[in-house]
């Protein structure tokens, strides 16, 4: 009778201290909700609202491989610098050099819009763009009207009015108010009423020797594990044809202010990234995010059981015999540096789950939930017991 007596009592306990448990978790949350909601309503918060919106633990990821991998120098793509080129003479001649070192497509980060004065200039260009199979141009859309009819406006080089007599793809990259760090790239738009292939698919697909088959309006995550790409100016193009034979040469402006984005490696050159978008493509290593509720899900899970480990080591801290390691292992800094390795390794666990399997998990839930867990318990203890005490008479 005394050991059912026994095995009831522990039982009851698990299950409080349990309950416990998903009480604190889920205050957390709800404190979470409460200053996600704050910040978003507050005007003056608004620039902080955006900025934590486009937090992404990739940013921090990359950073890490940056710092402490050796970085590889891209074998597939080389990018060729046409920023000091001002005239579509100089352009013409450039891109008749790549040519002439077998390259197995040219992706050219540049529109040709309308004639110039200088009509030889305009001759060259068009008769370079006409004669070689192997290119890709770019052109813009502009004016979003709706889903249904897309972008209105279509620029194009003059020399490629009309359609199909030279390979294209857009190149647009929209850009925020706040941060706008470019993550992604569109594989297909619609403009003018039906969907056409972005610059990046339209190079891929002239790589691989295919042609573009059904147009998706899919979005591909880049994959931004640095890597270098060989750059060269015009006039080292005939001095470096082993940098160009067979390979993919992406023709644009590194120097170009006007042409700079913003990614998780820092300020990029319209070209470059779009050369790490190219390369995500051919090596098949797009970064693949959790759904939204896979996250919530492992999100509360992580916080439940950083919250049950922080409960089990509090305890073990309040019961050691010795005063000194009692006060020293129960202070508020030493709990204040156990969440800061709990945190810690779930950041690692998350990191090992991307570099090995380009998974990328969202930690910023679990992470701010994590940051109230110590309010979430000073709740549930002064508030939520007294409450209750209260109400049964105690």
């Amino acid at each position: 009778m005394q050991n059912v007596k026994h095995f009831f009592t522990q039982k009851y306990f698990l299950v409080r201290s349990l309950l416990r448990h998903l009480i604190v978790t889920v205050l957390a949350f709800l404190l979470v909700a409460v200053f996600a909601f704050s910040a978003y309503q507050m005007p003056f918060m608004s620039p902080i609202a955006e900025t934590i919106k486009d937090y992404k633990m990739t940013d921090v990821y990359y950073h890490i491989l940056q710092d402490t991998e050796e970085v590889d120098t891209s074998d597939v793509v080389t990018i060729v610098d046409m920023s000091d080129l001002y005239s579509r003479r100089e352009l013409a001649a450039a891109l008749e050099a790549i040519e002439q070192c077998q390259p197995r497509v040219i992706g050219i980060d540049v529109v040709f819009e309308g004639l110039k004065e200088d009509s030889v200039g305009d001759e060259m260009i068009a008769e370079v763009a006409l004669t070689h199979k192997n290119l890709v141009f770019s052109y813009k859309l502009l004016d979003y009207e709706n889903d249904s009819i897309g972008h209105a406006i279509t620029v194009h080089s003059f020399f490629a009015q009309d359609e199909g007599a030279v390979t294209e793809g857009y190149t647009n990259m929209p850009r925020n108010l706040y941060g706008g760090i470019k993550r992604q790239l569109s594989l297909g738009e619609k403009a003018e009423g039906k969907l056409v292939p972005s610059f990046i698919t339209q190079t891929v697909a002239m790589y691989e020797g295919h042609k573009v088959g059904e147009v998706t309006p899919d979005v591909v995550n880049i994959n931004f594990i640095p890597r270098k790409y060989r750059i060269l100016s015009p006039d080292s193009i005939a001095l470096h044809p082993e940098y160009i034979k067979d390979k993919l040469v992406l023709f644009g402006a590194i120097k170009e202010e006007n042409d700079r984005h913003y990614t998780p490696l820092g300020k990029m050159a319209g070209v470059e990234l779009l050369a790490y978008a190219v390369e995500t493509l051919l090596r098949k290593n797009e970064i693949r995010e959790v759904n939204r509720w896979a996250t919530v899900a492992i999100s509360f899970l992580m916080v439940l059981l950083t919250q049950m480990m922080l409960s089990i080591y509090a305890y073990w801290a309040q019961h050691r015999r010795i005063t000194f390691f009692r006060v020293v292992l129960s202070a508020s800094f030493t709990k204040g540096y156990m969440m800061f390795f709990f945190i810690s390794f779930w950041m690692w666990m998350a990191f090992v789950l991307f570099y090995t399997y380009d998974v990328t998990l969202n930690m910023g839930l679990a992470l701010s939930a994590m940051a109230f867990l110590i309010l979430a318990r000073c709740i549930y203890d002064e508030v939520i017991v007294v409450l209750y005490d209260k109400k049964n008479g105690k």
